[in-house]
C-alpha cells in the first residue's frame, strides 16, 4: 500500500482579515502580530518535522505598504522555504456579500499580487474562500442559513457559482465546504470522510475537501485512519488560533505532529502540498 498523504492547509488571514473576523469593537492589534509570531513557529516547526503545507494568504498583504498591514517579507520568507502559497482573496472578504465584478477582482488582484511578491508567473494556483462562505450550493441541494443571503441577485453566495470565477482566474484548486439537506438531516455523519475517494473537478478546477478543522483527538483519529488505509488527508487550521484553547490551539498541534513524526518515520505517511498532491495524481 502506498503511504497516506497529510495536507495541511493554513488560513492566514492577516491584519485585515484579524480586522474582519473581530466582533465590533473589541478588536486587538496585538492579535496581528501574534498570528505573525505564529507562522513563525509553524514554520520552525515545519522544518523539524520536515512537512511541506500550504499558506492561503490574503492578496493585500503582499502588497507593498507599511508592516505589520503588509507582510511581504514573510510571505517571500513561506515559498522560499518549499511550503505553497494559495489565495485567501484580497482583503478577507464576505463572498456572499459580493457583485460580480467584486468577486472577480478579488481573485485576480490577488493572484497578481501573491505572484510578484514571490516573483513566480503561475506560481498561485489554489484559492481558500474566507469565512470558509458560501458553504451553499444550489445545484448540489446544499443551502446554509450561514451565507445570510440566497438566490440569484448574489452571484457570490452559492458555491458553484463562486467556483466558475475561481476557474475563469486561472486557479487549478479550491477548498470547499459544503453538505447536501440529505446529509444534514438523514443524519449521516460527517466524523468519518472517504480518505480514498478521488477529488471532484467542476469546470475544470480541482474542489478540495476539508476533511478536518484543527489537530484534536478527532484530527489525531483520522491521521491514524490514514496511516493505516492511504488515501489523502486535509487538515486546515488558523495560525491565530495557536493561541486559542480549542482544536486549532498550538497544544493540540504539536500533539499532532508527534503522531505524524512516527507514522512518517515508518513511511506509512507522506507530507505535501496541495499543489503537489493535485500534480501527483494527474
Amino acid at each position: 500500500m502506498k503511504p497516506g498523504n497529510l495536507l495541511i492547509i493554513w488560513d492566514y488571514d492577516g491584519a485585515i482579515g484579524r480586522v474582519n473576523a473581530s466582533y465590533p469593537y473589541k478588536f486587538d492589534e496585538q492579535k496581528i502580530y501574534r498570528e505573525i509570531e505564529n507562522v513563525e513557529t509553524i514554520l520552525g516547526l515545519a522544518d523539524k518535522y520536515g512537512l511541506k503545507m500550504t499558506f492561503a494568504c490574503v492578496g493585500i498583504g503582499a502588497e507593498k505598504g507599511v508592516f505589520p498591514y503588509h507582510i511581504q517579507d514573510q510571505i517571500k520568507k513561506i515559498h522560499q522555504l518549499g511550503h505553497e502559497i494559495a489565495s485567501h482573496s484580497w482583503r478577507h472578504e464576505w463572498f456572499p456579500y459580493l457583485e460580480k465584478e467584486q468577486i472577480k477582482r478579488s481573485l485576480s488582484r490577488s493572484k497578481y499580487a501573491l505572484e510578484l511578491c514571490i516573483g513566480e508567473l503561475d506560481a498561485v494556483r489554489g484559492f481558500i474562500l474566507p469565512f470558509s462562505r458560501p458553504k451553499s450550493w444550489y445545484s448540489r441541494g446544499a443551502f446554509s442559513l450561514g451565507d445570510r443571503v440566497f438566490g440569484p441577485w448574489y452571484p457570490g453566495a452559492s458555491l458553484g457559482s463562486v467556483l466558475k470565477f475561481v476557474s475563469q482566474a486561472e486557479y487549478q484548486w479550491s477548498r470547499v465546504s459544503y453538505r447536501p439537506i440529505w446529509e444534514k438531516y438523514l443524519g449521516r455523519s460527517k466524523s468519518r470522510p472517504n480518505l480514498s475517494a478521488k477529488w471532484p473537478i467542476f469546470h475544470g478546477l480541482v474542489c478540495v475537501p476539508n476533511h478536518i478543522f484543527g489537530f484534536d483527538a478527532a484530527a489525531r483519529d483520522l491521521l491514524t485512519r490514514l496511516s493505516g488505509e492511504g488515501g489523502s488527508l486535509v487538515v486546515s487550521a488558523h495560525p491565530a488560533a495557536l493561541d486559542f484553547g480549542r482544536e486549532e490551539s498550538l497544544d493540540n498541534f504539536l500533539q499532532f505532529l508527534a503522531l505524524a513524526e512516527d507514522y512518517l518515520d515508518k513511511d506509512l505517511i507522506q507530507s505535501k502540498t496541495v499543489g503537489e498532491y493535485i500534480k501527483a495524481s494527474e
